[in-house]
């Protein structure tokens, strides 16, 4: 099984899939739709979107349900390289290798329950596929390989608010200072109460609400107090701080200063006394022959989809990091390793 993995995981890395290149998403798809027609394969379009659902049954109610996405972020270079441990390339690690390990398990799969392989087109953009076949399919049980590093087991993912700030103030000549208001300042200002209430994390194991802005925009001329300026905050917030909350709060700093919605996302948790994560972590812990490392995960994944439609989910990954850089690599025995505890949590053999 690790010859075909890693085949397999070289393969649809020769898939340039990012965003634009629609032409490579219909590609890639054809090829698994060929390689794997033995499977009972359903098609659907979302936004133009493409996902495809791999199963072994007609049901939509499902024992077990695998949700993956073979978009990429955009990289100048999409070649891979290779040495005897680790492939490297955009997507290795988020996340075609465990899109690989999945097809490899579904194409060999020997079991009485009823298992789907969801993989979609548009996780790295909007992940509206994913919301979409929450709706039509439900699961006792789904398992998404997009998160954490070398089998940390995701208990829960920050929530997502997106705000664009913007003001109108009085314009002047710079020289006169006095005569006008400084509509970027303003904007800024209003940035630093937020950062008094959220402070910038130290590091990855300060597990806090954070607020990073991305954009700041205003004035039209080198000699002018700018009149207008908007401004760009994505926040991402844990369980214990509420949405709400946070956005009133923001609301509140400055009356003069608009806030516009522009997109909120649910944080993500895992019930660690569900009989089948307490399954799922006995095999992980079997297979790895060590105990598991439970964390929080700053990003945001498809697993909210899941989750908040009240079908139990965990994220793991195998071993692999730097996703969405030039660096981004997977461990080629991790994968194998996954393989495994998936066959072991089914209950097969993987001898």
């Amino acid at each position: 099984m690790k010859k075909e993995i890693i085949n397999t995981l070289k393969d649809l890395l020769s898939f340039k899939t990012y965003k634009e290149n629609t032409s490579e998403f219909e590609k890639l798809f054809t090829y698994i739709k060929d390689k794997y027609s033995s499977l009972l394969i359903t098609e659907y379009t979302f936004n133009s979107n493409i996902a495809l659902v791999l199963s072994n049954t007609n049901s939509k109610d499902l024992d077990l349900l695998f949700c993956t996405h073979i978009d990429v972020v955009y990289a100048d270079d999409y070649n891979y390289t290779e040495d005897d441990t680790c492939i490297y390339g955009r997507g290795t690690i988020d996340m075609k290798g465990s899109v690989a390990v999945l097809l490899t398990l579904m194409n060999n799969l020997k079991s009485n329950s009823k298992i789907a392989l969801m993989i979609t087109s548009d996780e790295e953009i909007t992940g509206y596929c994913a919301d979409e076949l929450s709706k039509i399919y439900k699961s006792k049980f789904v398992i998404i390989p997009d998160g954490g590093t070398n089998f940390e087991l995701i208990t829960e993912e920050k929530g997502l608010i997106q705000l664009e700030l913007t003001t109108t103030t009085k314009e002047a000549h710079s020289a006169q200072l006095f005569n006008g208001e400084n509509a970027i300042v303003k904007l800024y200002n209003v940035y630093n109460k937020i950062i008094e209430k959220y402070p910038i994390p130290k590091n990855e194991n300060e597990y806090i609400t954070s607020v990073n802005l991305s954009k700041l925009n205003g004035g039209s001329s080198n000699n002018q107090v700018p009149g207008n300026a908007s401004m760009f905050l994505d926040i991402r917030y844990i369980g214990a701080d509420n949405k709400d909350d946070i956005i009133n709060y923001i609301k509140n700093i400055d009356p003069e200063v608009k806030v516009n919605i522009v997109l909120t996302g649910p944080t993500f948790t895992t019930d660690l006394n569900n009989e089948y994560v307490k399954k799922y972590i006995t095999s992980c812990e079997k297979i790895l022959k060590r105990k598991i490392i439970k964390k929080g995960c700053e990003s945001t994944s498809d697993a909210i989809y899941f989750s908040n439609r009240s079908m139990p989910t965990v994220i793991m990954n195998p071993d692999g990091y730097y996703a969405h850089s030039p660096k981004e690599y997977v461990n080629k025995e991790s994968l194998y390793t996954l393989y495994k505890i998936y066959i072991d949590f089914i209950g097969g053999n993987y001898e």
